[in-house]
Formats: C-alpha cells, structure tokens, sequence
C-alpha cells in the first residue's frame, strides 16, 4: 500500500489531464457544443472523452453526464466536514431526471466516504478567529480503506471529491494512481461547486433572487404540476469564495 508521504505538487498525469480538458473545452466552444448536462451533443462528448481516458478533470456539469454514465464518486472529505457542510448528492433509487427522458440517476452505491484527513470536530478557535477542523490527522489507511468499496482496480471509474477539488483529492488521486487505479477523474471545484450546480436531489440550482430549479430545463426532475420554478429553500446556499480557507495542508505535509 502507498505511504501518505508528503508531496502536495500535482504528478505530471495529473498536470496532462488539466491540458487535456482545457483544449477539449477550447474544441467545444469552437464547435458551437452547448456545455452543459442535457445537450444530446455535450453529453455524448463527455462520455466519449472520459470514457476514453481523454479527459481527466471534470467540472460541474461533465460530472453529472458521467454520474449517468454509471461512474462512482468518492468523498474525501472528513466527517465532521459533510455534518456541517452537507453530503453529496445521492438521490435515494428511483428518482429520475432528464430532458422528457427517463434516466436513473440515483442508487445509494453511487457515493462512498473515506476520508484522507479525520477531525474530531469543526469548533471555534479563538486564535484565528473562526471555526477550524480540530486534531487533524490523515487517515493511513485510505488506499486500504478504499480497496474495500472498489477491489478492480482496473474496472473501478472513481471521480474523487473534495471540499474544492485542490490540496486533498490531488493528494487522494496520486495515491490511487499509485496504487494502481487506471480510471481517475478529479472533480474541478470540489464539493462547493458541484453544490452550486446541483442541489440533494440532482436538481439543477437557478440564481433567482434565491435557489431555485427549473423543471422544465435539462437536467432537471420533471414535476410539471408544480410549475415551472420551484424554491429550493431547504438547499439555499451562499455564493462565497469556492476555495476552502481551512488549512489541510498542514495534516498532509506532517504525514
């Protein structure tokens, strides 16, 4: 199993798969690709390039096509992390979504926790004058802890998620490719901005004034009797900076 020795520099795959989906991005645009999750030409696209191994680093709306496409994702993030700052969405079986389709987009597989640094809790410090995550401390058994959920190493398709997509799922993507993981793909913005994209249930959110989802959009779950805006109340989240101001740097590099 793969030491948590401390190198925080994304490897050179990890820098190529950056390049690769910048260009794809550039090809797309150039080609007039709506990009964006429901766009018959976008999403096979997508599948193509991730399935191929062309892409590597998948934003917010590529990681929904290859949610449906049967990918697994994995949470890196520690407990008290997803206690505070919410779960990934994982909509129990049976919801469906799409543009007037049927797909599956839920199954309680779909999402895995294991985290690469635990806290004991997210409380106040009066040193820096804002909550922190207490006695951090990477887990030495995340590759094993991992083997566990995904034992074909070859077969296994694994985004991996963080709180931002920066310092822990880069860490977490190296020790999976090092541990011989062939189908890797990074979550760009990690956590908070898939959250910003999509709200529990998969539902794509809407800036009106507050969250909203737009049933009749792509993507979105259709429930025609309760019109075409719906409030998401329950989800409203704040659009603050996307990079996590916690400091998990400092676990990484004592490890």
């Amino acid at each position: 199993m793969s030491t948590l020795a401390p190198r925080l520099v994304a490897p050179r795959t990890t820098a190529k798969r950056c390049r690769a989906v910048r260009r794809r991005s550039s090809v797309a645009r150039a080609s007039g690709v709506v990009p964006q999750y429901g766009d018959a030409v976008f999403d096979a696209a997508t599948r193509d390039a991730f399935a191929s191994g062309e892409a590597f680093v998948a934003d917010a709306e590529q990681a929904r096509v290859i949610w449906d496409d049967g990918w697994d994702f994995l949470d890196v993030r520690c407990d008290a992390e997803i206690e505070f700052f919410g779960a990934l969405p994982n909509p129990p079986p049976g919801t469906v979504g799409g543009a007037c389709e049927v797909i599956v987009v839920s199954g309680p597989e779909k999402v895995r926790r294991v985290p690469l640094v635990t806290s004991t809790g997210y409380r106040f410090d009066s040193s820096v004058g804002r909550k922190v995550f207490m006695n951090q401390e990477v887990n030495v058994n995340f590759v094993a802890d991992v083997e566990k959920f995904f034992p074909d190493k070859k077969e296994a398709r694994i985004v991996v998620v963080c709180s931002d997509g920066r310092q822990r799922a880069v860490r977490a993507l190296e020790l999976l490719e090092e541990a011989g993981y062939e189908q890797l793909v990074l979550l760009r913005g990690g956590f908070t901005l898939y959250n910003r994209g999509w709200d529990g249930k998969l539902k794509r959110r809407i800036p009106h004034g507050e969250f909203c989802s737009n049933y009749y959009a792509n993507g979105d779950v259709q429930q025609f009797s309760r019109g075409d805006r719906a409030g998401n109340q329950n989800d409203a989240i704040e659009f603050g900076p996307w990079q996590d101001e916690n400091d998990w740097k400092t676990a990484l590099e004592a490890a």
